[in-house]
C-alpha cells in the first residue's frame, strides 16, 4: 500500500507542476524572456517546498499553524482585491467574465440572454449553464463578478478545514493555491471557470462530511447533483465518479429517479430560455451546448465514459477519489486538446494559437490540491 501511495503523491505533484508550467511557458514566452529557466527554478522550488512540508510540519503541532493561515489568507484576499482593482477587465482578452457579465446585463434589460457576445468579440458567446449565472448574480449585483474569485476561496478553505480538522492541511492547501501561476492568472482575467470546479469540490466534500447516502437522502443529493449539472458541462465529471459508485448499489426504482430528478431540474432551468421566443426558437439557434460541446468527438466521449466508469469504481477513500479525480480530468482535457490539434491544426503553436485553451487543465488543481495537501504528515490515507 505505501509504495501506491507514494505513486500518487509523485503522480499528483507532477500535474500539479505540469499544468503550472504550462502557464510559465505561455505568458513568460510572450514577455520575450526564454522560459525554461523560469519553469526549472519553480520546478526546483516546489519540489524543495512541498519535501519540506512533509519533513518539517510532520512534528509540528497543529494549533501553532492557526495564525499562519489566517495571515497568508488574509494577504490573499487582499492581492486579490489589488489585482481585480489595478487590471482594467476591458483590458483582458480573456472574456469568461463579460460572458457572465453581458448575459445577466441582456436577461436585466430583456433582451435574450444568451445571444449576448463577449468584450473581446461579436462571435464570442455566453456558454455557462442557467445555474452559474444565478450563483454569480450577488457577485454581480455588488459590482463585479470577479468579487466571486475572493467568495470561493473563502469557501474552499472554510470547508477544507472541515474536512480535514487541521490546520496545518488547510495552510498547505492555501499555500500551494497561491503557488501556482495558474491560479492567479484566473484571478487577473477574472475568470470564473476554477471557481466552478472549486465550488464542486464544496459540494463533494460537504457530501462526504455529512456521509450523504443515495438510499436515505436521494432527493437531496438529486437536486445538488442538478444544481452542478446546471452550472458547466465540466463540473459534471467529478461529481459523477463521486456519486456512481453508490449510485450502483441503489434499487433500480431509486435510479430512474435520482436520474429523472437530475434531468428534470437541468431542464426546468434551461426551461425559460427554451421558451424566451416560441416565435424564433431562439434556443436552438444559439445556447450554451454550442460552445461547451463544439470542440468534443463522439468517439472520444464514449471513450473517456467508460475510463470513467473504471475510474468510479476504483477509489475506495478520499484520498483515492482526489486522486483518479484529477488523473481523470487531465486525460480528459489532454485527449481533448490532442483531438482538436489532430483534426484542426495549429497557426504558430498551441501557446500562441487562441484555439487552444491550457486553462482547462487547472480543473484538476483543486483535487490535485487536496490530496497533497492531506498528506502533509499523513502517509495513511483517510
Amino acid at each position: 500500500m505505501s509504495g501506491n501511495i507514494h505513486k500518487s503523491g509523485f503522480i499528483q505533484l507532477f500535474l500539479y507542476l505540469f499544468v503550472n508550467i504550462l502557464f510559465i511557458f505561455k505568458y513568460i514566452s510572450r514577455t520575450g524572456v526564454n522560459p525554461v529557466i523560469p519553469a526549472l527554478v519553480y520546478l526546483l522550488f516546489i519540489v524543495i517546498t512541498y519535501l519540506g512540508f512533509n519533513r518539517i510540519f510532520i512534528s509540528k503541532k497543529d494549533n501553532s499553524f492557526k495564525l499562519p493561515l489566517f495571515l497568508v489568507y488574509a494577504l490573499t484576499v487582499t492581492m486579490i482585491i489589488a489585482i481585480l482593482i489595478r487590471i482594467d477587465p476591458l483590458s483582458i482578452r480573456v472574456d469568461r467574465w463579460s460572458a457572465v457579465t453581458y448575459f445577466l446585463d441582456n436577461l436585466f434589460h430583456g433582451d435574450y440572454p444568451y445571444a449576448a457576445h463577449t468584450h473581446v468579440s461579436k462571435d464570442n458567446f455566453p456558454s455557462p449553464f442557467p445555474m452559474w449565472y444565478v450563483i454569480n448574480l450577488p457577485f454581480y449585483l455588488a459590482g463585479d463578478v470577479g468579487i466571486g474569485l475572493i467568495a470561493f476561496l473563502s469557501l474552499v478553505i472554510f470547508i477544507y478545514y472541515l474536512f480535514t480538522k487541521s490546520f496545518k492541511k488547510t495552510f498547505v492547501f492555501l499555500v500551494l493555491i497561491i503557488l501556482s501561476p495558474a491560479y492567479w492568472w484566473e484571478v487577473a482575467v477574472r475568470s470564473d471557470s476554477l471557481s466552478n470546479a472549486i465550488l464542486v469540490l464544496c459540494i463533494i466534500l460537504l457530501f462526504y462530511l455529512k456521509k450523504f447516502s443515495l438510499e436515505r437522502n436521494l432527493m437531496i443529493t438529486a437536486i445538488v447533483c442538478g444544481i452542478i449539472a446546471s452550472t458547466r458541462l465540466s463540473a459534471i465529471l467529478p461529481i459523477a465518479l463521486f456519486i456512481f459508485p453508490p449510485f450502483l448499489k441503489i434499487s433500480l426504482h431509486k435510479k430512474m429517479a435520482f436520474v429523472s430528478i437530475v434531468l428534470g431540474f437541468v431542464v426546468l432551468t434551461f426551461l425559460p430560455f427554451i421558451l424566451w421566443d416560441t416565435e424564433n426558437w431562439l434556443f436552438f439557434s444559439r445556447n450554451p451546448f454550442m460552445s461547451q460541446s463544439s470542440i468534443g468527438s463522439t468517439l472520444l466521449l464514449l471513450v473517456m465514459i467508460i475510463l470513467g466508469i473504471y475510474m468510479a469504481l476504483k477509489w475506495d477513500n478520499i484520498n483515492q477519489f482526489f486522486n483518479l479525480t484529477s488523473v481523470f480530468i487531465f486525460i480528459f482535457i489532454l485527449t481533448s486538446q490532442l483531438n482538436l490539434l489532430f483534426t484542426r491544426g495549429t497557426n504558430g503553436s498551441v501557446f500562441t494559437d487562441s484555439l487552444y485553451d491550457i486553462s482547462y487543465f487547472s480543473l484538476l488543481l483543486p483535487y490535485c490540491i487536496a490530496f497533497l495537501a492531506n498528506r502533509i504528515s499523513s502517509p495513511t490515507p483517510s
